[in-house]
């Protein structure tokens, strides 16, 4: 039995919407975000198919860096171009750009790897900064792609994680 975090409770200025924080039952610290309902992929997720393993240990197809790479920036471009900067516009570009690169290197044909697309938008002003992520992974069979962009007044970074998977 899940119960709704209280109104008062609620984090201020987050860029999540903590209307559709979770808490599990008692005793639990676990508090999930419900999924976003407005995404093509919440559907695509919702109606996918299981498959048994076929313990190959190889993929059929290699992930390519260089491709998924040049389709990373082509959606950044297409996506950011001509755009300023708005706090509020910039929690749906991300996942609108997101949502766009999955669909796009879902294209591609990997069937048996795990496609992960993060971007980050910023306001461009003098600051610098650092992103970073960690995960483990086969560094024969896992690779992943970075793209950035920058225009007047916002950056953007989106990296794409190939995971293979049986």
């Amino acid at each position: 039995m899940t119960s709704t975090i209280n109104a008062s409770l609620r984090r201020k200025g987050s860029i999540f919407d903590t209307s559709t924080v979770r808490l599990l039952p008692a005793g639990s610290s676990v508090c999930t975000f419900g999924e976003d309902h407005a995404s093509d992929l919440f559907l695509m997720k919702k109606f996918s198919a299981k498959y048994q393993n076929t313990y190959k240990l190889d993929p059929d197809q290699r992930f390519e860096t260089a491709k998924v790479q040049a389709i990373t920036e082509q959606v950044l471009l297409d996506n950011l171009e001509d755009v300023e900067y708005n706090v509020a516009e910039a929690r749906h570009l991300t996942k609108t750009i997101s949502d766009k690169i999955l669909k796009a290197v879902k294209h591609l044909g990997y069937t048996r790897h795990k496609i992960i697309a993060i971007v980050n938008i910023g306001q461009l002003r003098d600051q610098g900064i650092r992103l970073g992520s960690r995960c483990l992974w086969d560094t024969k069979r896992d690779n992943s792609a970075t793209a950035s962009y920058e225009g007047k007044t916002l950056w953007a970074n989106a990296t794409v994680f190939g995971v293979y998977y049986e």
